[in-house]
């Protein structure tokens, strides 16, 4: 029933903004090398290396937003993976002036190639935060087939000062009999190399990702601590 109720709200989502105005876009392909990733290749609780490869797009609507992207993980010993998130809001009232600029029906589909899917809804707020170029804050209802529902809350983050730019996300899901209670705080620092490259690309953002995820995966006790060389060339 609960992939019934999402998918019916991501169609409807996908309806409405055949008809409605789409006001802006950003679509984006990035690399990016690391080690020391736990669980994600042969070593379970220890370094693995891993090169990501993702395809982002984000976009505004007069409905609301959508956020996608799709990662192919390749790793140590053959390790493959992809995962993918598709994640729409809508619009449930909008305010002038003040910190709250939103309130938005929100919803996300995570999928993973070993078969784990995720169907997150929930309530969010857009945020007008002075000196930020955006934020938000998202608090998810999480069902999954194979283990115990969860809440999940989502924060995300967007700050540049001329080529600099510091922008990422931090998830926090509850404990539940299944798995422990989970910090994933991911940040990307990039310099925008695109002024010195002329206007083939918006932007070409060099820099690093830092990866902390307390219990990954909800794991007692797996820690992960990563950075990572990032290249980003938005479309």
């Amino acid at each position: 029933m609960k992939k019934q109720i999402l998918a019916l709200a991501v169609m409807s989502a996908a309806a409405v903004s055949v008809q409605a105005e789409q006001f802006w876009s950003d679509n984006s392909v990035s690399v990016l090398y690391g080690s020391d990733y736990k669980v994600d290749g042969p070593k379970f609780d220890d370094g693995n290396s891993l090169t990501t490869y993702t395809l982002e797009h984000v976009s505004g609507h007069s409905w609301g937003g959508l956020f996608y992207f799709m990662d192919r993980h390749v790793g140590d010993d053959g390790f493959t993976a992809t995962y993918s998130e598709f994640s729409p809001k809508v619009y449930l009232t909008q305010f002038e002036g003040g910190v709250v600029k939103n309130i938005n029906a929100a919803f996300t589909i995570e999928s993973s190639s070993g078969g784990f899917d995720n169907y997150l809804y929930g309530v969010g707020a857009d945020l007008a935060i002075p000196g930020m170029n955006f934020a938000s804050a998202t608090v998810y209802y999480a069902q999954n087939d194979d283990i115990e529902d969860d809440y999940q809350l989502t924060l995300t983050y967007g700050w540049s000062s001329g080529a600099f730019n510091i922008d990422g996300y931090i998830d926090f899901s509850t404990e539940t009999d299944d798995s422990k209670a989970n910090l994933h705080f991911n940040p990307q620092i990039t310099y925008d190399l695109a002024p010195m490259l002329g206007k083939t690309f918006s932007k070409v953002k060099v820099g690093i990702e830092y990866s902390y995820w307390g219990n990954k995966y909800g794991i007692d006790g797996v820690d992960q601590n990563a950075i990572s060389a990032l290249l980003k060339v938005h479309l």
